[in-house]
C-alpha cells in the first residue's frame, strides 16, 4: 500500500470515529423516567352518601383529594390518578408545626402542590375494572426542567423516606385522602427524626412522591404507604 493510499485511508477513519456518534440512536431520557401513577374509584359503591352517619347539619370536610369534581366514577378515578402524577413531577410545599400543650396550640399541617401537569401531556396508558373498583393509569414524559427539578431532591443530604398514615374506614373511599394526608405529615416527621436532635417549633420545605401511595383495609381503618423525598427549606427549633 502506497504512502498516499495509506493516509487516505487513515483520514477516512478518523472522519468515520467522528462521525460515529451521529449515527447512534440517542437515548430515550424521557422514556427512562416514564412517570406512572393510577388512580382509583368504586364502580358501585354499596352506601350511598350519608349512610355513614356523622352531625346532623354539619357540612362535610371537603377531602385533601377533591374526588367531589368528578361526576362519576371514571372522573373520581382520573382525579385521583392525576393528584398522584402532581405530587410524583412537582410535588408540594408544607408547613409543619407540633402542638403544645404547654403553649396551648394545636398540631398543624398545611400541604399545597406546587404545580399541575398539563392535561395534554399525561398520557392515559390503561384502564380496567377489577372487583368492582375502577382503575385507570396515566404516564407522564417529564421535561429537561421537570428532570432536573426531581434530580435535585436525590442528593446524598435528602433521603428517600417512607411512611404510613391511616384514616377511618367508616368515612367512605374518600377517606383513602386522609391516609394519604397522613402519611405525608408521618414524612415530614420521619425525615425530621432523621435530620434533627431536637424539637422543632416549625418547619417548611418540599415533598416529592416516589412512585404511587399504595392503600389497604385492616381493623377498620384504611391505610396508605408511600416514599418520598423531604427538603427542608426552614427549621425552627428550641436551641
Amino acid at each position: 500500500m502506497s504512502m498516499r493510499l495509506r493516509q487516505t485511508v487513515a483520514v477516512l477513519a478518523a472522519i468515520l470515529i467522528l462521525l460515529f456518534p451521529l449515527f447512534r440512536p440517542l437515548p430515550s431520557v424521557s422514556g427512562a423516567e416514564r412517570i406512572v401513577v393510577f388512580g382509583e374509584y368504586p364502580v358501585v359503591l354499596e352506601l350511598g352518601s350519608g349512610r355513614f352517619g356523622g352531625e346532623e347539619g354539619k357540612t362535610p370536610a371537603v377531602p385533601f383529594i377533591e374526588y367531589g369534581k368528578g361526576s362519576d366514577y371514571r372522573e373520581k378515578a382520573m382525579i385521583e390518578a392525576r393528584h398522584f402524577l402532581d405530587a410524583g413531577v412537582y410535588g408540594y410545599t408544607f408547613a409543619y408545626r407540633p402542638g403544645s400543650s404547654l403553649m396551648k396550640t394545636e398540631e398543624s399541617f398545611t400541604l399545597e402542590l406546587k404545580g399541575n401537569v398539563p392535561r395534554e401531556a399525561a398520557r392515559q396508558i390503561g384502564e380496567g375494572v377489577e372487583e368492582n373498583v375502577y382503575r385507570v393509569k396515566l404516564g407522564f414524559d417529564p421535561t429537561p426542567s421537570v428532570s432536573a427539578w426531581r434530580s435535585a431532591f436525590r442528593t446524598n443530604t435528602i433521603r428517600l423516606t417512607d411512611a404510613e398514615g391511616t384514616s377511618e374506614f367508616a368515612m367512605g373511599w374518600e377517606g383513602r385522602s386522609d391516609a394519604y394526608r397522613d402519611a405525608l405529615k408521618n414524612l415530614v416527621l420521619v425525615a425530621a427524626r432523621i435530620r434533627l436532635s431536637s424539637r422543632p417549633l416549625l418547619m417548611k420545605g418540599d415533598i416529592l412522591i416516589e412512585g404511587n401511595p399504595v392503600f389497604s383495609v385492616g381493623a377498620g381503618r384504611y391505610y396508605c404507604r408511600l416514599q418520598g423525598y423531604v427538603n427542608f427549606i426552614e427549621i425552627v427549633t428550641y436551641d
